[in-house]
C-alpha cells in the first residue's frame, strides 16, 4: 500500500516534481536552499512538512555535504552551486554501496569483501582504520544489501547468494549462511541481490554477447539473463534454496547489474547492460544503439534479450524508429519472425540512456534527508555509468539524474537522424564539462585523488542527505551535495 506522501505526489503534476529537464551535458541551475516538492510549510528546523497535513517531513540533513577532501574544480564536474570531494581511503575494487539507517555505509569489492564504512570522528571521510572488514564471500562480489527488518546482509557470491547476520553496532558479521546455491557464472557473473517485502531478488547474467541457455527460438531463457524471485519465509537454515528451484520474475535481460526500489511508488526498476556490436538490416548500427534500458522490474515481463534491442537511433525513410522500440536482434538467429516477434513479445523499457555507457547501479533520491540535493530532483534516480569501450567516441564515466514520473513512468530520450537527446542531467565527471572532452573522455592531468573515476556504485546517505559514489578503479568514494 502507498504511503500518504506517496499518495500525494501521485496527485502532483510531473513539473511540480521535477522543475525544468535538461538535456544530457546540460548544466542545470541549482538552488542551494532547495524547496519543498509537496508545496507544504517549512518547520522552524528547515525540515519540510508534506502535503498531506500528516506532519511527517523529510528529515533535515546533518553535516556539510562539502566536507572531505577538495578536487579540482577544473577536474572533476559537478553541477554549477554543488561540490564535489573524496570521501574515503581507497577500498580495491569497491563495487556497489548502501546505507544503514544509521549512516554505516556497506560496500562489496570484486573479490567478495564486504566492507563496512563508519565515520567514527565524523568528519565526513572515512579513512583506513575507519573502513572495516565486515565479511567476505569468497569471490565474485557485487553488492551488498542491508535487510534491516529482516536482520541480516545478503550478498551475491560466486556460486549464489550468502547471508550474515546484521548487529547495528557490530564491526563483523560473522559466519556466512548460504541462502542460494548452484547458480551459474561466468560471461556477466556478478549475482546482485535486494530484499524486498520478505522476497530476495537475484540477478543473473548471460554468458555472452547473445546467447541462451537452450537455445529456444522462440522462448525465454528461465534459467540466465533474468532475475529470480525467492520467498525467504520458505528458507530452511541449512536447507539453501537450489537456483534452478527460484521463481523466474523478471525476463529478458542481458546484464541488469543494477536494482533498486523507488519508496515513494514501490516499484522496482533495474538498468541493463545491452548488446555489443549491433547490427539492424545488414548495417552496422552499434555507435548508438541499443540503447541501455532502465526496466521495471515485475512479475512475468519480458524485455527482449537476446532476441530483440532497444532502439535509439535506427533511421528509416525520412526519420528514426521510435526511440524505444523493440526491434529484431539478427545476432541471435533463432527467432525468424523478426521486428514482428518483438513487437508481440518484448516490452518498451521505461526509458532508456545513452548506448554503451554501461550502467552498473542506481539508486532512488525518495524518502532520504533533504535539504542537501535539490529537492526538484527528488523522485528520480541516481545511475552510475560506468564508460564504454567499444564506442567511438567513448562515453559514460559519469553519474546522471534520471528524471522519474510521480507514477512510475519516466521520459524517453528523442531521436532525429543525426543526435539523441536525453532527459537526464550529469551530476558528476571528468573534466569542466560533463564526460570530459570528447577525445579524452576520462583522462585529465594528476589530482589529488589520482584516479579517474569509473563510478560502480551510487547512494544516498539517509542521515546527511548527500550523494555517495563508488570508483572502482581504485576504489574511491566521492560526496556531491548543494555548496552550503
Amino acid at each position: 500500500m502507498l504511503s500518504r506522501r506517496a499518495l500525494a505526489l501521485l496527485a502532483l503534476p510531473v513539473f511540480a516534481l521535477l522543475g525544468p529537464v535538461a538535456a544530457c551535458g546540460d548544466d542545470p541551475t541549482v538552488d542551494p536552499g532547495g524547496s519543498d516538492p509537496d508545496g507544504g510549510a517549512a518547520n522552524p528546523d528547515g525540515s519540510s512538512v508534506d502535503a498531506t497535513g500528516d506532519g511527517v517531513p523529510y528529515p533535515k540533513a546533518k553535516g556539510d555535504p562539502c566536507r572531505g577532501q577538495p578536487l579540482p574544480d577544473d577536474q572533476h564536474y559537478a553541477p554549477e552551486g554543488m561540490c564535489a570531494r573524496l570521501v574515503s581511503a581507497a577500498t580495491n575494487g569497491l563495487r556497489q554501496i548502501m546505507f544503514a539507517p544509521n549512516g554505516d555505509m556497506f560496500g562489496q569489492s570484486n573479490s567478495g569483501k564486504i566492507w563496512l564504512f563508519r565515520d567514527e570522528d565524523d568528519d565526513g571521510f572515512f579513512t583506513k582504520d575507519e573502513i572495516h572488514e565486515w565479511a567476505d564471500t569468497g569471490g565474485n562480489g557485487n553488492n551488498a544489501h542491508v535487510d534491516v527488518e529482516g536482520g541480516y546482509v545478503y550478498a551475491g557470491a560466486s556460486g549464489g547468494v550468502k547471508r550474515f547476520a546484521y548487529d547495528p553496532g557490530a564491526l563483523e558479521g560473522g559466519e556466512a549462511e548460504d541462502v542460494v546455491v548452484n547458480q551459474p557464472g561466468g560471461g556477466h557473473p556478478k549475482h546482485t541481490v535486494r530484499v524486498y517485502d520478505g522476497f530476495l531478488y537475484v540477478h543473473s547474467g548471460s554468458v555472452g554477447n547473445a546467447t541462451h541457455e537452450t537455445n529456444s527460438p522462440d522462448q525465454y531463457d528461465t534459467r540466465r539473463s533474468l532475475i529470480k524471485r525467492f520467498e525467504l519465509s520458505k528458507l530452511t537454515p541449512g536447507t539453501p534454496f537450489e537456483w534452478d528451484a527460484g521463481e523466474p520474475f523478471t525476463l529478458g535481460l542481458r546484464n541488469a547489474n543494477g536494482v533498486a526500489r523507488n519508496e515513494l511508488t514501490k516499484k522496482i526498476y533495474a538498468v541493463v547492460n545491452g548488446l555489443d556490436n549491433q547490427q539492424y538490416k545488414g548495417a552496422n548500427v552499434t555507435n548508438d544503439n541499443p540503447g541501455e534500458q532502465v526496466v521495471e522490474i515485475a512479475k512475468d515481463k519480458k524485455y527482449g534479450y537476446p532476441f530483440c534491442f532497444t532502439a535509439q537511433r535506427i533511421e528509416q525513410g525520412d526519420g528514426v524508429v521510435a526511440p524505444g522500440t523493440q526491434l529484431w536482434n539478427a545476432g541471435y538467429q533463432a527467432n525468424g519472425d523478426g521486428d514482428a516477434w518483438c513487437a508481440a513479445n518484448s516490452e518498451k523499457p521505461t526509458t532508456f540512456l545513452q548506448a554503451h555507457t554501461a550502467p552498473l547501479d542506481l539508486a532512488f533520491f525518495d524518502e532520504q534527508a533533504q535539504g542537501v540535493l535539490p529537492e526538484k530532483w527528488r523522485g528520480g534516480a541516481f545511475i552510475a555509468l560506468h564508460g564504454s569501450w567499444n564506442r567511438a567516441p567513448a562515453t559514460g564515466y559519469s553519474v546522471i539524474w534520471q528524471p522519474f514520473n510521480p507514477d512510475g513512468t519516466a521520459p524517453m530520450p528523442t531521436s532525429t537522424k543525426d543526435t539523441t537527446t536525453f532527459p537526464y542531467v550529469v551530476v558528476f565527471g571528468a573534466g569542466t564539462v560533463a564526460g570530459g572532452p570528447e577525445d579524452k573522455p576520462w583522462s585529465w592531468s594528476d589530482d589529488s585523488a589520482g584516479e579517474a573515476p569509473r563510478p560502480a556504485g551510487v547512494a544516498v546517505n539517509p542521515i546527511d542527505g548527500a550523494l555517495y559514489i563508488a570508483s572502482d578503479t581504485s576504489g574511491y568514494v566521492y560526496r556531491v551535495g548543494v555548496k552550503q
